[in-house]
């Protein structure tokens, strides 16, 4: 249960885990949300064309549309074929350097399809190749079969794969410039298209599994560049809608163009007439001749600007940047501006993704990143309302592990207030000693247990004498009396708590054992003073506790205890408000860093003090006075004289300082520089 408050008392663990997880997943399947991602993506390329921000398509590339009219104008099959050959010796009169058809030419006999090979001889001669489509179809066997040109005679060369595969919801948005079949990798129609523009061949390209390369003139005309393309399928760069992105000519404008108005263009002949050409969706609509994705592929050779799904350890870095935003969720307390907030920061990774998009060409994991943010948000709303309600219902329970009954009633009868309450307060603090090498003898698991059994001894000690628990802070205790009702007897019951407290330290230290029993050790202070107490904190989050410089120098008090080699220290502010001192001495008076008035130290009989304590208690007091009385050579032969007393020989070598270097002015006061 306690972990589960845990969990829930910080934002952080929840947004940790959720990304987390979404990190691991994305690294491991990839994105889930794929399919959104690249409805995401249509709609930033739409943005895009509508900004007017597109980059233009390379001018080259020219379609050659035949419509429904122009199929209407060709009665026969015969008729249709010449003119394909009309169009391909216009293409090369018009300086055309390739032509190519997205239309097989199958159906006609060798004498029908003489004038296509005959016009193609004669293109070739003018330095114009003419590219036909080929594809693989499904025969009802389940094996595949090729469509191809001309079938009655060799294949023709160079021919590209028209087949395109839609993604799951139906919208083209891949292109494969490779294509593995039967017979090995084959080029796709914009590849050939390509290769043929820059006068390569199919058969002289290097065929890697990740990419395809081959060797083709610069711009300059006379250097050699190496020159690649991806094979698994890339996305491509829609620039619009098909009537608006390229050059398009129906067949009379096309015959009617001067000679040479088309130098080194390419020429892509294509039947968009409904029932005839073939039509599919693009991301800018459905109803687009998928001609349109063999001109976009072509286009993105030549300008190498296809786009590219971000890799996999991108996404993740993506989905970390929501850490940031979670940064702020401490910041904003209200519903309203936490939500606000949210909404900003996702706004701005949403913004860089449509920029990476844009200028980079890189297409980012936006709607994974928007979805796992908006469920860390969703989860962190959830868990304010939770501890709410869980602080609700469980506040006298949860409250009864801290306080003692009667500060439990008056933290209940005003939960809310912040007026703060001035108190004469009795501390006791204690702090364990060699806590980072006991933290690496016993691990985290030992010194997690160790560190209960200690807690749990401080705070038997303390309730049984109608003390209140300050806090758990590390390895440091905290606990006081006289508030927030006053206790006459608080000096008396604050100490009776350390003396039973140290008892119980050393039954724990008796059943540890080896290195742990030798390193495991504490101090313990007592202090009295004037501090303020009531809640303290924000109107959302409360803490009751004790406020005030009373604490800092209890803390010091403590620290002491680890100089003068004793377990427990007292100030002379708490020793005279015991009604019945046990056996003491006094210490020493000093001055501890950061403070500038004196505090004087009391050392109390407890279980862990020599037997014959009273008997060394007399001999320091001796020693003590000539101390105070700056006699520091017979004080430091009587404070050596003294055996097995850490106090004495710390006090022996102060005054065998102090008798080679006699202060300026002496009050009996000795001022520590360091804590």
């Amino acid at each position: 249960m306690m972990d589960r408050q845990r969990w829930l008392a910080s934002p952080w663990p929840a947004s940790l885990t959720i990304c987390a997880v979404a990190v691991v997943w994305i690294m491991v399947f990839g994105d889930p949300l794929e399919g959104f991602e690249m409805r995401w993506l249509g709609e930033t390329l739409r943005w895009r064309n509508a900004a007017g921000v597109t980059q233009p398509v390379d001018a080259n590339i020219v379609h050659l549309d035949i419509s429904q009219s122009d199929l209407d104008a060709m009665p026969s099959l015969e008729s249709e074929y010449e003119k394909a050959a009309a169009i391909i010796g216009q293409a090369a009169s018009l300086g055309a350097k390739v032509v190519v058809f997205d239309v097989i030419f199958a159906r006609g006999t060798p004498g029908m399809a003489q004038p296509i090979l005959t016009a193609a001889a004669a293109a070739a001669a003018h330095n114009c190749t003419v590219v036909l489509a080929e594809a693989m179809l499904p025969t009802p066997g389940g094996g595949v079969d090729r469509a191809r040109s001309f079938p009655f005679r060799e294949r023709y060369q160079p021919a590209g794969l028209i087949n395109i595969q839609a993604d799951d919801d139906g919208v083209s948005r891949h292109y494969a410039f490779v294509r593995q079949t039967a017979g090995g990798a084959e080029s796709s129609l914009a590849l050939a298209a390509y290769l043929a523009w820059r006068d390569a061949k199919w058969d002289d390209v290097e065929k890697n599994p990740g990419a395809v390369q081959w060797d083709e003139i610069g711009p300059d005309m006379t250097s050699v560049q190496r020159h690649r393309a991806p094979v698994p399928p890339v996305l491509l760069n829609f620039r619009g809608e098909w009537r608006d992105v390229f050059r398009h000519y129906t067949i009379p404008q096309f015959l009617a163009q001067r000679p040479g108005s088309l130098a080194n263009s390419i020429v892509i002949v294509s039947y968009i007439a409904t029932g005839v050409g073939d039509i599919g969706t693009t991301p800018f609509g459905p109803d687009q001749p998928r001609v349109l994705l063999h001109s976009t592929a072509l286009d993105d050779l030549i300008q190498q600007s296809w786009l590219r799904r971000t890799p996999r350890y991108a996404d993740a870095l993506a989905l970390a940047l929501l850490l940031l935003i979670a940064l702020g969720n401490a910041a904003f307390r209200r519903l309203s501006t936490l939500v606000g907030w949210w909404l900003l920061g996702e706004t701005v990774i949403l913004l860089l993704g449509v920029a990476l998009i844009w200028e980079a060409r890189w297409v980012p994991a936006s709607i994974m990143v928007l979805g796992v943010g908006a469920l860390m948000l969703l989860v962190e709303i959830v868990r304010r309302y939770s501890v709410e309600l869980i602080e609700r219902l469980r506040l006298r329970s949860t409250m009864s592990f801290y306080f003692s009954p009667r500060v439990l009633d008056r933290v209940l009868k005003n939960p809310g207030s912040m007026q703060p309450q001035e108190v004469d307060l009795t501390v006791l603090l204690t702090d364990l000693r060699n806590s980072t090498p006991l933290a690496e003898l016993l691990g985290a698991h030992g010194t997690f247990d160790l560190l209960n059994k200690v807690f749990e001894a401080e705070t038997r000690s303390v309730m049984a004498e109608d003390g209140t628990l300050e806090h758990f802070l590390g390895d440091q205790f905290l606990a006081y009396w006289g508030a927030p009702d006053p206790q006459p007897d608080a000096a008396d019951r604050a100490c009776r708590a350390a003396l039973a407290l140290i008892g119980e330290m050393e039954a724990l230290r008796a059943q540890l054992s080896g290195e742990v029993h030798k390193l495991f050790g504490y101090g313990v202070a007592l202090h009295r003073g004037d501090a303020l107490i009531g809640n303290k904190g924000s109107a959302q989050r409360l803490d009751y506790g004790v406020v005030g410089d009373l604490i800092n120098s209890a803390a010091r008090v403590e620290s002491l205890t680890k100089k003068y080699g004793v377990p427990f220290l007292v100030t002379r502010e708490l020793f005279d408000t015991l009604s019945n001192p046990p056996p003491h001495r006094v210490l020493d008076r000093v001055i501890v860093k950061g403070k500038s008035v004196a505090v004087e130290l009391i050392e109390l009989c407890n279980p862990r003090s020599p037997g014959n304590f009273q008997e060394i208690s007399a001999f320091y007091s001796a020693a003590f006075a000539q101390y105070q009385q700056a006699n520091f050579a017979p004080a430091a032969r009587l404070f050596a004289a003294i055996a097995n007393d850490p106090p004495s020989h710390l006090l022996a070598e102060r005054c065998q300082a102090l008798e080679k270097t006699p202060p300026l002015k002496w009050n009996g006061v000795f001022a520590f520089d360091d804590k």
